[in-house]
């Protein structure tokens, strides 16, 4: 006992303990004040790309609403100058009855073109409340689900395109696709020999009855 009164106090083991026990803490706040900074910059950098998003959709949506009703064939304008519809200008049904054809819900039709074959089936449109949409969605909208898949029976892949497909509700206005639809799996092409399935979200006014259209063919 008298011996460790005597050592250098550096000498001791408490010291030591002491001393690695502090820098251990030092280590420990220093990484959790890291780890605070970086997640307050993220969620900052987070909340400001939200808002910048949210903007950017409302300004789309009150100036899309604000063409619709007043350039005539805005949609077709839309869809030809943006390459929306370049699936429906290139491809036909493969019907020797008729190029235009209706179909129900639930029932395949072929399109065609040069090395693109594809079996396009409008499965199912219907108002689910369980289905959330976007802030951008009008007061009062009602979630429509289209149910929609495509066989890529041809020798090519066939890009995948939501707005292929048009949903018109029972007075005959085309209605807003959702920006929730894009929280589901969109796949972006169909490869050759697969069959591919999707749901697409829209903004209803009504109960329907709502048709789709995609290329020259309609399911209602």
């Amino acid at each position: 006992m008298k011996e460790e009164q005597n050592k250098p106090f550096y000498r001791l083991l408490w010291f030591w303990v002491s001393m690695c026990s502090i820098f251990v803490a030092i280590i420990c706040l220093v990484v959790v004040s890291a780890v605070i900074s970086k997640n307050a910059v993220s969620s900052k950098k987070i909340a400001s790309l939200s808002k910048s998003y949210s903007k950017e959709g409302s300004f789309y949506k009150n100036f899309n609403e604000y063409m619709r009703n007043n350039v005539p064939n805005y949609d077709s304008y839309v869809s030809g100058y943006l390459g929306y519809g370049s699936s429906n200008s290139t491809i036909e049904s493969s019907t020797a009855s008729s190029t235009d054809f209706t179909e129900k819900f639930g029932s395949s039709q072929s399109f065609s073109n040069d090395d693109t074959n594809i079996e396009v089936n409008v499965l199912s449109a219907n108002i689910d409340s369980s289905v959330t949409l976007s802030s951008e969605a009008d007061n009062g909208s009602k979630p429509l689900v289209v149910t929609v898949s495509i066989k890529n029976i041809g020798k090519e892949a066939f890009s995948f395109n939501t707005h292929d497909f048009t949903v018109y509700d029972s007075q005959g206005s085309v209605l807003n696709l959702d920006l929730n639809t894009y929280d589901n799996d969109m796949p972006d092409s169909v490869n050759i020999g697969q069959v591919v399935q999707a749901k697409l979200y829209y903004d209803a006014k009504d109960d329907g009855p709502f048709s789709v259209t995609f290329a020259d063919g309609t399911w209602k």
